[in-house]
C-alpha cells in the first residue's frame, strides 16, 4: 500500500506540473493572438483612398462589386465562433468561397494591371518616348505594375482605373479609337491631364504597395492563425492524450492497489496453503498404516504356523495313509485268503451271493469314483480360485510398492514444492525491490498469481491423489481382512472335518477307500491353502 501510494504521488505531481506547463503554453499563445488581433488594421480600410469624384459609371460599379466582396471576405475571415473545433469547420466549409473571391481579385487585378500597360505604352508612344518629363517615371510604373502582375497574382489587393480613357478601355476595347484620335487632335490638354493622372496614378500606386503589404500582412496573419490554429489543435490532441494518460495512470494507480490487495491476499492465501501442506504432511505421518500393514502381518504369521501345524498334521496323516495302505494290503491277502477258503468252502452255494456282492461293491466304488472326479473338478476350480488369489496378492503387492513409491515421490515433489516456494519466496524479495525500482507489479503479481493457482491447482490434485490412493489402501485391506476371515473359516472348517474323520476311521476301520478319498480332497485343499495364508 504505501508503495503504490508513493507511485500515486508521484503521478500526481508529474500530471500537475504538465497540466501547468499546458496552461501556460496555452495562455501565451492566447495573448499571442489577441495582440495580433488588437494591431489588425480597421475592417473599412478599403473606404479610405476612394473620394475621387471623377469617376465613371464602370469605376463605380466596378468599386461597389469589389467593396461588397471585400466585405463578404473579411466577413468569412473574422467570423467567430465558441470552440476551436466550430472554427476549424467553419473555416474548411468556407474555403471554397475564399478561394473564388481570390481568383476574382486576381483576375479583376491582371485585368486592371494588363489595360494599364496598355495604355501607358500607347501614351509613351504618343508623346515621344523621352519628350515628357514624366516618361521616366511612366516607364518605371508601368514595370512596377508588370512585376505586381507577374510576381504578386496571389495577394488580395484592388487596383482602380487612373482616367475615363482606360475605363472606356476595360469596358470596351473599340473606344481605343477614338481615343487615339483624342490624343491626335488634344496634346496639350491631354498632357496636363496626364499630369493629372499621373499624380493619380503615384497615388494609387502607393495605395497598391500599401494595399500589398496589408495583404501580405494579413497572409501572414491568416498563416499565423492556422499555424495557431494547427499548434492549438495540437495541444488539444495532447491535452486530451494526457487526459487518456491521467486516466489510464488513475486505472493503473486502482488496478495496482486492487493488486496489492490482492498480492496480501494471495499472501495469505500462500500461508494458508503451506499450513494445509503441513497439516496433510502431518496427516500423512500420522496415519496408521503401518500399524495396520504389522497387524495385518502378525495375522499372516499366524495363520503361517497354524498352516505349518497342519503341515504336520498332514504329514502325520501321509505316515498314517502309508500304514492304511500297507494294512490294506494285508487286509487284500486276508481277502484273497478269505476268498480262497470261501471258494474250497463254497464253490457252488456261495458265487451268486460273492457276485452280487462284487456288484454292490463296484456300483459304491463307481460312486465313490464320481464323489472323487467332483471332488477333484471342485479341487481345480478350487486351484484356480487359489492362482487368481495368489495373482490378486502379487498385484496388491506391486500395488503395494507403487504406493510407497508414489508416497515417496509425492514427499520429493513436497521437497521440491518448498524449494519452489522458497524460490518464490527469493523471487518475490527481487520482485518487490524492482517493483520499488521501476513500478511492474501487474506482470509479477499475474505470475504469482498463475504460480499460486497451478500450486492450489497441485495441492488439490494431490489432496485427491492422496484420497484415492487411501481409498484403495482401504479397499485392499478390506479385501485381505475378508481373505484372512475366509481362511480362519476353512482352517476352522479343515479341523472339524479332520477331527470328524479321525473319530470315523476309529469307528469304522474298514471304510478305506472313502475315508482315502476324503482325506486326498482336504489333504489337496490344506495344501494349496497355506500358500494363500503365507503369501
Amino acid at each position: 500500500m504505501f508503495v503504490c501510494n508513493r507511485v500515486w504521488c508521484l503521478v500526481n505531481d508529474d500530471v500537475a506540473v504538465l497540466l501547468s506547463q499546458l496552461l501556460v503554453l496555452v495562455i501565451s499563445k492566447t495573448q499571442r493572438i489577441a495582440e495580433m488581433m488588437n494591431n489588425q488594421p480597421s475592417q473599412w480600410w478599403w473606404l479610405e483612398n476612394h473620394s475621387n469624384t471623377r469617376r465613371s459609371p464602370w469605376l463605380q460599379s466596378t468599386l461597389t462589386e469589389l467593396n461588397e466582396k471585400t466585405k463578404a471576405m473579411l466577413k468569412l475571415i473574422e467570423e467567430d465562433a465558441d470552440s476551436f473545433a466550430q472554427r476549424a469547420e467553419m473555416y474548411y466549409k468556407k474555403r471554397p468561397q475564399l478561394v473564388s473571391m481570390v481568383e476574382d481579385f486576381y483576375r479583376t487585378h491582371r485585368s486592371l494591371a494588363e489595360r494599364y500597360d496598355q495604355v501607358t505604352g500607347i501614351r509613351q508612344q504618343k508623346t515621344g518616348g523621352g519628350g515628357s518629363p514624366f516618361s521616366p517615371l511612366k516607364h518605371h510604373q508601368s514595370e512596377k505594375l508588370m512585376s505586381y502582375a507577374d510576381d504578386s497574382y496571389d495577394s488580395y489587393s484592388e487596383s482602380f482605373d487612373v482616367e475615363e480613357s482606360v475605363e472606356s478601355e476595360v469596358d470596351d476595347p473599340e473606344q481605343e479609337e477614338e481615343e487615339v484620335t483624342k490624343f491626335d487632335n488634344c496634346t496639350e490638354e491631354e498632357e496636363v491631364q496626364f499630369v493629372v493622372a499621373n499624380d493619380e496614378g503615384m497615388r494609387q500606386r502607393k495605395e497598391i504597395e500599401r494595399l500589398g503589404e496589408e495583404n501580405k500582412d494579413h497572409k501572414d496573419q491568416i498563416k499565423e492563425k492556422c499555424n495557431i490554429h494547427e499548434v492549438v489543435m495540437v495541444l488539444r490532441e495532447e491535452i486530451e492524450g494526457l487526459r487518456k494518460e491521467t486516466r489510464v495512470q488513475k486505472d493503473e494507480l486502482s488496478q495496482k492497489s486492487i493488486i496489492c490487495s490482492e498480492v496480501m491476499m494471495l499472501r495469505e492465501e500462500k500461508e494458508r496453503l503451506r499450513e494445509e501442506n503441513r497439516e496433510q504432511k502431518d496427516e500423512l505421518n500420522q496415519k496408521s498404516i503401518c500399524g495396520e500393514v504389522m497387524i495385518l502381518r502378525e495375522e499372516i504369521e499366524g495363520l503361517g504356523k497354524e498352516n505349518r501345524v497342519q503341515k504336520d498334521e498332514l504329514h502325520q496323516k501321509d505316515i498314517i495313509c502309508g500304514e492304511v495302505m500297507m494294512l490294506r494290503e494285508e487286509i487284500e491277502v486276508l481277502r484273497e485268503e478269505n476268498r480262497v477258503k470261501n471258494d474250497e468252502l463254497n464253490q457252488k452255494g456261495t458265487v451268486c451271493g460273492e457276485i452280487m456282492m462284487f456288484r454292490e461293491e463296484i456300483e459304491g466304488l463307481r460312486k465313490e469314483n464320481s464323489v472323487q472326479n467332483d471332488e477333484l473338478n471342485q479341487k481345480g476350480t478350487i486351484c484356480g480360485e487359489v492362482m487368481m488369489l495368489k495373482e490378486e496378492i502379487e498385484r496388491l503387492r506391486k500395488e503395494n510398492k507403487v504406493q510407497k513409491d508414489e508416497l515417496n515421490q509425492i514427499c520429493g515433489e513436497v521437497m521440491i514444492l518448498r524449494e519452489e516456494i522458497e524460490r518464490l519466496r527469493k523471487d518475490e524479495r527481487v520482485q518487490n525491490d524492482e517493483l520499488k525500482k521501476k513500478g511492474t507489479i501487474c506482470g509479477q503479481v499475474l505470475m504469482l498469481r498463475e504460480e499460486i493457482e497451478r500450486v492450489s491447482e497441485e495441492n488439490m490434485v494431490q489432496k485427491d491423489h492422496l484420497k484415492q490412493k487411501d481409498q484403495e489402501k482401504i479397499e485392499v485391506i478390506r479385501h485381505l481382512s475378508l481373505a484372512i476371515d475366509v481362511l480362519k473359516q476353512e482352517n476352522v472348517k479343515m479341523r472339524s472335518f479332520i477331527a470328524k474323520e479321525f473319530t470315523n476311521k476309529w469307528k469304522n476301520p474298514f471304510e478305506f477307500k472313502k475315508l482315502m478319498g476324503s482325506l486326498s480332497v482336504k489333504l489337496f485343499n490344506g495344501r494349496n491353502q497355506p500358500s494363500i495364508v503365507a503369501l
